[in-house]
């Protein structure tokens, strides 16, 4: 995959700050056609994993994309795997010594789209590749390694349950030999009527439950809510869910887990906005109830996409249209523990530039992945920014 920019400053490309989050480096990657990023992780010699689709190389429409680059954005290598339809990958972990990937192929599996299981090798290798599904579609949005060192997906499923889409979580075995390599340990679907999909999962280090994060259009209190549930780590049955929103549309993309014992969910809400969707994130405590919350943004949209607990408070990552130079910008926050905020801070140019992901860094930083069309020669760019 050929290079198009690399960029180092030490100046941020603009902000409305408290503060400032100084960009380290930014690099953007990818050909003539769209190209984008969902999902990275911290290799061992301080570089980076990142997963994502092109458009741009491969055998089909849409293939998964795969970019290792050094600990500063200097590309070592790319790799596209994928049929002759549509293949994506959203989600990366680490496991032993190799990365477990997850997402959707409509190349290969029983459905329209299956969930995808890849296992690749520190030079991205494919090891082995499993797919999951009915005769419909089927997405893994994100993916977890468990305590016991096996694999749990998340996303949904429109071959089973009783909506248009239910949240499909599916724990499998990584570690077996032949028909045991990737074979299935406990599978669950939960939802209602409408569309349920799961977003982020997570296991608790204080109960070793599998928690589940996402939105719903089946229960709560208006259009779409945040939908929060846990499962047994053993067989995957529900114990308990709890929905979030108020009379309009909301979205649960990410959370974690506080100090307390409580949780922090990651999202938008466009009841009671100042804008079309407004960032949004709620603090419950351990029995479920709500804490705190708090909205952020201006009159057009924002979204937030990450986010986890960082020293005494918390740092959210995500986009927004009514700050910054362009008609999207990737958007930091800090906030305190009560959600006020500390700092912030935009990147980006006059296009349309988003952060689909943002994760911690060894050094103390962060790491955000996503898409831009700023830069670059595409519709879109692969879109790679390390901050401080």
């Amino acid at each position: 995959m050929k290079r198009l920019s690399f960029i180092i400053t030490l100046l941020a490309i603009s902000t409305f700050a408290l503060a400032q989050i100084d960009l380290e480096w930014e690099a953007n990657f990818g050909g003539q056609a769209s190209d984008e990023a969902y999902s990275a992780i911290q290799t061992p010699d301080g570089g980076y994993i990142i997963v994502g689709s092109t458009a741009s190389e491969g055998s089909g429409k849409l293939d998964g994309y795969i970019i290792k680059v050094n600990s500063r954005g200097n590309l070592d290598w790319s790799k596209t795997y994928g049929g002759k339809k549509d293949d994506a990958f959203y989600a990366i972990t680490k496991i032993n010594n190799d990365y477990a990937l997850c997402g959707y192929s409509a190349s290969k599996g029983a459905g329209k789209k299956d969930f995808w299981l890849m296992l690749i090798d520190g030079k991205g290798q494919k090891l082995w590749e499993h797919f999951y599904g009915g005769s419909k579609d089927e997405e893994a949005f994100d993916i977890l390694r468990t305590f016991d060192n096996n694999l749990v997906l998340a996303g949904y499923t429109k071959s089973k349950g009783a909506g248009g889409r239910d949240f499909w979580i599916i724990e499998v075995n990584p570690n077996g030999i032949g028909k045991k390599q990737g074979a299935v340990l406990w599978k669950r679907n939960v939802g209602g009527k409408g569309t349920d999909m799961a977003t982020r999962v997570k296991q608790s280090k204080v109960d070793s439950f599998i928690y589940v994060l996402g939105h719903t259009t089946s229960y709560g209190a208006g259009g779409m809510d945040m939908y929060f549930t846990r499962l047994s780590p053993d067989r995957g049955s529900q114990r308990g869910k709890y929905f979030y929103g108020k009379s309009n549309f909301e979205h649960g993309n990410d959370f974690c887990f506080t100090d307390d014992g409580g949780y922090l969910l990651v999202g938008s809400t466009m009841s009671n906005s100042k804008g079309y969707f407004d960032a949004w994130i709620i603090k419950i405590q351990k029995e479920y109830y709500k804490v705190w919350e708090k909205s952020y943004g201006g009159s057009k949209d924002e979204e937030l996409m990450s986010g986890f607990k960082d020293g005494d408070g918390y740092v959210l990552g995500g986009f927004t249209q009514s700050y910054g130079e362009g008609k999207s910008d990737a958007w930091i926050l800090k906030v305190n523990a009560k959600g006020k905020v500390l700092k912030e801070q935009t990147y980006g140019e006059e296009g349309d530039d988003k952060i689909a992901r943002m994760i911690k860094t060894s050094d103390g930083g962060y790491l955000l992945v996503g898409k831009t069309n700023s830069k670059g020669e595409g519709k879109y760019d692969v879109w790679i920014l390390k901050v401080r």
